[in-house]
């Protein structure tokens, strides 16, 4: 089960992509840190030394899971070893691909939810993209859903902002949390997720990436 803890807060997903001048483990640390002092009820982590950092720092709940290269692709939490490890480190709820664009090298997602849960037990959140996406978490038995991957698949790389009317078709028909998690920019955004029917929201570059929230700002310069 999610953690009722994180019922109608702000989730802040502390990342860096490989090569970022922040994709360093003390620095993720310090923003950890820092966002939790400013009201987030959550985090959400990538691999096990992050997790480990994170955890050392604040009792929030963590969302866990581990990004792998398999045949130069990235799958989220490809298996159970990758989930293992990051329940080990810390993490409270553990989060992974369940589109059906999960590559074909990872173990597929449906039993290794039910794995996860018989083994490890701790909830796992599906990470989705469409409603088909999240309709068939929801009847493998995920914990929840969240919209991470609505964006980064290939039915949907053309849109960079939040699909309310999923939102609203989700919030209707799903009978476990949904958690908004991508394309969120403004603190409003948020709000409307929340008055939806969300049970959480995710944010992660407008917070945490300078890199991206500077380069907003530079882009309005030159409109």
């Amino acid at each position: 089960m999610i953690p009722a803890s994180l019922r109608g807060t702000l989730i802040v997903s502390c990342q860096a992509p490989p090569g970022d001048p922040l994709d360093n483990v003390d620095t993720l640390r310090r923003l950890a840190i820092s966002v939790v002092r400013g009201g987030a009820g959550g985090l959400r982590a990538n691999g096990v030394k992050s997790i480990e950092a994170f955890r050392h720092e604040t009792h929030v709940p963590i969302i866990g899971i581990q990004k792998r290269k398999i045949g130069g692709e990235v799958s989220i939490t490809p298996d159970f070893a990758a989930a293992k490890s990051v329940s080990e480190a810390g993490a409270d709820i553990i989060a992974l691909d369940c589109t059906t664009n999960r590559l074909a090298a990872a173990e597929p997602w449906s039993e290794l939810i039910r794995r996860i849960q018989r083994e490890i037990r701790k909830p796992v959140l599906a990470d989705i993209a469409s409603f088909e996406d999240a309709l068939a978490a929801q009847e493998v038995g995920a914990d929840a859903v969240a919209t991470t991957l609505y964006g980064f698949t290939p039915e949907t790389a053309q849109f960079r902002s939040v699909n309310w009317e999923l939102v609203e078709r989700m919030v209707k028909r799903l009978r476990v949390p949904l958690i908004v998690e991508g394309h969120i920019t403004r603190p409003e955004e948020v709000r409307r997720a929340l008055d939806l029917g969300a049970y959480a929201v995710v944010v992660g570059s407008a917070i945490t990436r300078p890199e991206a929230i500077t380069a907003r700002f530079v882009k309005a310069i030159h409109a």
